[in-house]
């Protein structure tokens, strides 16, 4: 079984060394390049850090030397770089900004400082918003950007259009929202009635729910190893 990774280079051959492991043949279409902005995080004043992505996680760790705040992670692969990292206050939520939402109203006070939020240029959902609403003050700070390719790579389309490819794994809405953009541009659309396409999140297939896959799967829970429980699934079927 062909998989095709699309998350960003890095973590794509972290996952692709799991993958093969497992016995799949992995082929690498990375959608995303971070380029971090390496710039020093204030703390004066702060009660807690909102980190939403591994990416952000990383990003923190360079960004200042303060370890001992409060870190409120999003899902466990983000917790697990921040612990790494040797942060030691992590609470982590379901992975999903909904329950980071609730993590945060429940641990955290309105009256005990701001909260800063760590974040790439793109961000998914309204953290600001729903946590203003409920009397915190939230202050965002960008240290990263994700940058997207304009075109996909001669050995994705050719895999395509040979019909070697079996499955396509999404993470993020903006890697899935890439992916449609790109396959339509290259005229893919009919090669995709073979593939399966399994995602983080219902947020995650959105974009690509107007394709005419041969199968959507959704993780059940929204983390990497939910989503590769589902890919093994799909396998021993």
């Amino acid at each position: 079984m062909r998989v095709l990774i699309t998350r960003h280079a890095s973590a794509a051959m972290k996952l692709a060394t799991i993958l093969d492991a497992e016995g799949f043949q992995t082929q690498l279409e990375p959608l995303l390049d971070i380029k971090f902005n390496r710039r020093p995080v204030s703390v004066e004043n702060v009660q807690a850090l909102i980190v939403t992505s591994a990416n952000g996680a990383a990003a923190l760790a360079h960004s200042t030397d303060e370890r001992s705040l409060t870190v409120l992670a999003v899902g466990g692969a983000t917790a697990s770089i921040l612990e790494t990292e040797g942060f030691s206050k992590i609470q982590t939520a379901g992975g999903d900004v909904k329950s980071l939402i609730k993590l945060a109203a429940e641990t955290l006070s309105p009256d005990a400082g701001i909260l800063v939020h760590i974040s790439g240029e793109h961000i998914a959902g309204d953290l600001a918003g729903a946590l203003t609403v409920k009397g915190f003050s939230l202050r965002r700070d960008v240290l990263y950007r994700a940058e997207t390719p304009s075109v996909l790579s001669g050995a994705a389309i050719k895999s395509f259009c040979d019909h070697k490819m079996d499955v396509v794994l999404f993470f993020s809405h903006r890697t899935a929202v890439t992916f449609a953009n790109l396959v339509m541009q290259a005229g893919l659309e009919r090669e995709l009635a073979l593939v399966t396409v399994i995602c983080l999140s219902e947020a995650v297939a959105l974009p690509v729910r107007k394709f005419s896959w041969q199968k959507i799967e959704i993780a059940e829970t929204p983390d990497q190893q939910a989503l590769l429980q589902a890919l093994l699934t799909l396998r021993d079927k």
